[in-house]
């Protein structure tokens, strides 16, 4: 509005923002989260917050037609009508005959996060060892003196020592991006993950039955078997970490590491979970339905040279936020 003295003036308009909390279920259709959203009466764009808050747990690409999901989310509306979601309080995933996973916001300025029932969290991007419980038995180093050729020889990865045979699992959920016989590496198999990075695993014995270029894999899902192909000595599992096309050492991912909760947070965090339980509880889950799996993405054809990722001791061998949402919030 113009003034008496001919300037504009302005006043401060009440938008109503507020904060709701919303619960309810879902049933993933095998193809859209959002649409499956969407179908169960939940505005679009949960998508987001649902990521952070199982970030390191599970990733969405691991979720399967027919899996059902309780949530927990708050709500911003302007001037009562939706506007986004802030962030997810708890949530329950439900996959067939597997126990549920429930995941809690704990609110806190210094130990606070999204952690299991537990009390739980894992570090940033919730790497895993690809054999669990196998000792390192050589670590990354880039200028690692080799000691028969007397010269620098990079040793591009961490080295696990396992007997033929055992079971490889990939480090994280991703594509496969190469399978293959790949020189000093022998038997191949590479990983792309989100946020530029890539994995490798070298020497394997032989390759998981049907994996192909393209295929999405889940978190230790198994890609290969340990074995001694190519450029080795014995056998052990080669593993390598590509960040944006660059060698990084694989320990620095905090490999199985996870966030636990310290004692004096338990009480607390106990009743928050108590809390989110019986309202997880008290929402209705979708009827289970047979339901066919998503096609899978038919991905790219191999590269025709892939790096060299092994390169052991001796030559020969046998060929994710949005704001934290608060701990409550209003009903």
């Amino acid at each position: 509005a113009t003034g008496d003295d001919g300037y504009l003036k302005g006043k401060k308009l009440d938008l109503h923002v507020a904060r709701n909390q919303v619960r309810r279920a879902l049933r993933y259709d095998g193809k859209s989260l959002n649409q499956s959203a969407v179908a169960a009466g939940f505005d679009p764009g949960i998508d987001g917050v649902l990521a952070k808050a199982l970030s390191g747990h599970m990733t969405l690409s691991e979720l399967e037609a027919g899996d059902r999901l309780r949530l927990i989310l708050q709500e911003v509306t302007v001037l009562g009508e939706f506007s986004r979601y802030a962030g997810v309080e708890a949530v329950e995933v439900v996959r067939g005959n597997d126990k549920p996973l429930r995941i809690y916001y704990y609110n806190h300025p210094t130990e606070g996060g999204y952690f299991d029932g537990t009390g739980r969290a894992p570090y940033e991007g919730g790497w895993r060892k690809p054999i669990p419980g196998a000792p390192v038995t050589s670590k990354f180093n880039m200028t690692r003196m080799h000691p028969v050729l007397k010269r620098v020889v990079p040793h591009t990865g961490t080295d696990f020592g396992a007997p033929i045979g055992v079971p490889i699992g990939a480090s994280a959920p991703g594509r496969v991006s190469f399978i293959g016989y790949a020189g000093p590496s022998g038997n191949l198999v590479k990983v792309e993950h989100p946020g530029g990075y890539e994995t490798g695993y070298a020497h394997l014995s032989r390759f998981a039955e049907g994996l192909k270029v393209g295929d999405q894999v889940k978190r230790m899902q198994v890609v290969g078997y340990c074995g001694s192909t190519g450029r080795s000595t014995g056998p052990h599992l080669h593993f390598t970490v590509k960040k944006d096309g660059k060698f990084i050492d694989p320990e620095s991912l905090n490999l199985d590491g996870m966030r636990v909760l310290p004692p004096s947070h338990r009480e607390t965090f106990g009743e928050v979970k108590r809390k989110y339980d019986e309202l997880l509880d008290a929402i209705p889950l979708p009827e289970v339905t047979a339901s066919a799996p998503a096609a899978p993405d038919a991905g790219d054809p191999a590269r025709d040279e892939p790096d060299v990722e092994g390169d052991d001791e001796l030559p020969g061998g046998s060929a994710p936020p949005a704001a934290a949402p608060a701990a409550t919030a209003a009903t």
